[in-house]
């Protein structure tokens, strides 16, 4: 009898193999394939249009020869801290104020959706119009309130063109950090708030007791997914400054698409691909790391 059984479950166990091997194989086609391709080819320089071997020397020009790599790199985290954390700020502000809305709640919620909807290229393309210093929304606008007296090239001053990008993202962005931080703040029980203020304590002093530590979780997850999003984005760069002016706004994903697609550097483009996977898992496990402090 234990023998039946032994068969069957073996019998059960190879069924259920090949039910999930259609789902291996595409995984291993779309997914795996494609990173071992990369990894290999990050391995190789280009010689008269021919890929040949070359081990690790790629990377090693990359981080100790090429110093436009720290140049973009720098640039990078100057976006993800402008951008996320304007982002977060005003994100943290609409979920606190969402939260204490009692009427047309649902209006409310879906209006403050809407940037979230627009896909980031068509969101690139609508705000290169409104800062287009000839006949842009904005300058429009501002002339006609009598605040400025001449338009000025939000994409082309240097001094603020990085500014001006990285607020594009947080537009871009908000409603992804609101929607977690409104959720994380739904679920901080009032009575919490009622003790609070029978104690004496005022808005301020519930803030900073209650409601950050208790919210701390979701603002960690939203920072940390934010900040992996932000150090990828092309769209937004691409579309509004290609880089520009000069260099100043050019970011790592830039810079991997003009070595590959412009100067058609396979071999050193797949390389700095390989760098960003790893600067992106280390801010992973940096924001993992820090969760568990939070939450003992």
């Amino acid at each position: 009898m234990e023998h039946v059984i032994r068969q069957q479950t073996m019998k059960d166990s190879k069924f259920g193999f090949l039910l999930i091997l259609p789902s291996l194989l595409l995984l291993g086609i779309i997914v795996i394939f494609p990173i071992v391709y990369v990894v290999v080819l990050s391995m190789t320089i280009e010689v008269s249009g021919i890929n040949i071997w070359a081990g690790l020397k790629n990377y090693k020009n990359i981080l100790f020869e090429d110093s436009k790599f720290w140049g973009y790199l720098l640039n990078s985290i100057k976006y993800m801290v402008f951008g996320v954390g304007s982002a977060f700020i005003v994100g943290l502000f609409v979920s606190m104020s969402l939260n204490m809305v009692t009427h047309l709640k649902g209006l409310a919620r879906t209006v403050s959706l809407f940037a979230w909807a627009v896909p980031p290229v068509i969101a690139s393309l609508m705000w290169k119009w409104v800062l287009n210093d000839t006949n842009g929304a904005l300058n429009f606008i501002f002339m006609s309130l009598g605040v400025l007296k001449q338009p000025i090239a939000w994409l082309s001053l240097p001094n603020l063109t990085m500014f001006v990008l990285t607020q594009v993202h947080a537009w871009t962005t908000i409603p992804f950090i609101m929607v977690i931080l409104l959720a994380g703040l739904q679920t901080i029980p009032r009575e919490l708030y009622e003790v609070a203020e029978i104690d004496g304590a005022g808005s301020i002093q519930k803030f900073r007791a209650i409601t950050i530590p208790m919210l701390m979780p979701s603002i960690q997850s939203s920072v940390m997914l934010s900040t992996i999003f932000a150090f990828r984005t092309f769209d937004i760069v691409f579309t509004l400054t290609g880089g520009g002016p000069g260099e100043l706004t050019e970011m790592l994903v830039t810079y991997v698409y003009n070595t590959a697609f412009v100067f058609g550097r396979l071999g050193y483009a797949s390389a700095l691909s390989v760098i960003m996977v790893f600067i992106s898992m280390a801010i992973v496990v940096l924001f993992v790391k820090l969760l568990p402090a939070r939450d003992q």
